[in-house]
């Protein structure tokens, strides 16, 4: 009886050893945002042995997880590291990832942006969609009201019941509703190749293990978003059953994508921009230094 219950605690302590071993990410599962990192477990480019990913339908949640050491890291909107970083949170982000997949669509008819004046614009509260609306409706002289959902999912189902007039999301939402709802602008339109989400991390939960790993999977996934584009099959073909698209839907969807690692200095500069609308709508209480923010993990 003694020999069966050791026996049954060294499976439980190899099983919780090899789970701290392993980098947890997580992500939001409808959005194309991970498309790089999911595409690559799944086709062996990237080595899966020692990560698993954990999803979640929303910005907000996946930041939430983070925070509270649920994750490790975590592929979310930049605006979450940074409302996070000016609390004191451990949180930075180790690199650009998902560029150039927001825009505004809108209902039939609205084909000009001060159609919008007056209607109703749903968006996700405090959240990169958010900050750029904030810049897009200023710079074009829109007075809209906004309405903030906690999801998505919400914002499409309010969109498609006439509850709102328009709607700020991603890819590839915009590109699965695109036929019905036409694209009022792309903020690429206006900022070139700007971030959208960031790999971040908490760094209280990385030892010198999960360093390691974490920059080995950075190596690899910088690899692997060279690959997506639609004439990689093996890409289209994972994509289409992951997101439940056309082969049309997909190609906008890409179309309308970047996947570039990097920190470079404008994709900074480009963020502190947005965070000073978040602190001007009270998201933030005073905007970090870039050390609070960034981290290079390369670095030694």
């Amino acid at each position: 009886m003694r020999k069966c219950i050791v026996f049954m605690l060294l499976i439980v302590l190899t099983a919780c050893s090899k789970a701290d071993r392993q980098l947890t990410i997580g992500i939001i599962k409808p959005s194309v945002n991970h498309l790089p990192l999911s595409y690559g477990l799944h086709s062996g480019e990237i080595d899966g042995s020692h990560i698993r990913l954990v999803s979640f339908t929303s910005g907000w949640e996946a930041s939430e997880a983070l925070v509270a050491g649920k994750l490790d890291a975590a592929i979310l909107p930049f605006t979450y590291v940074w409302s996070s970083a000016a609390k004191g949170y451990p949180i930075r982000t180790v690199s650009f990832l998902e560029r150039e997949t927001d825009a505004i669509l809108v209902s039939p008819g609205l084909a000009q942006p001060l159609a919008l004046s007056g209607k109703k614009v749903g968006l996700l509260k405090a959240s990169s969609l958010d900050v750029l609306w904030q810049d897009y409706a200023k710079k074009e002289g829109i007075g809209a009201e906004k309405v903030y959902f906690r999801s998505p999912n919400e914002i499409v189902a309010a969109l498609q019941n006439g509850d709102i007039s328009a709607a700020v999301l991603y890819e590839p939402i915009v590109s699965k509703l695109a036929e019905k709802y036409p694209v009022l602008a792309r903020f690429s339109q206006r900022y070139n190749a700007h971030p959208c989400c960031n790999l971040a991390v908490n760094t209280r939960m990385l030892d010198r293990g999960k360093i390691s790993q974490l920059r080995d999977c950075l190596s690899s996934l910088s690899t692997v978003a060279g690959t997506i584009n639609i004439q990689n099959p093996s890409l289209c073909s994972y994509a289409l059953r992951e997101y439940g698209m056309s082969f049309n839907q997909l190609k906008l969807a890409l179309g309308n994508t970047i996947y570039r690692l990097d920190l470079e200095q404008s994709g900074k500069n480009f963020e502190r921009k947005m965070a000073q609308l978040s602190l001007q709508s009270g998201y933030l209480t005073h905007l970090p230094a870039d050390d609070s923010i960034y981290w290079d993990i390369h670095a030694r």
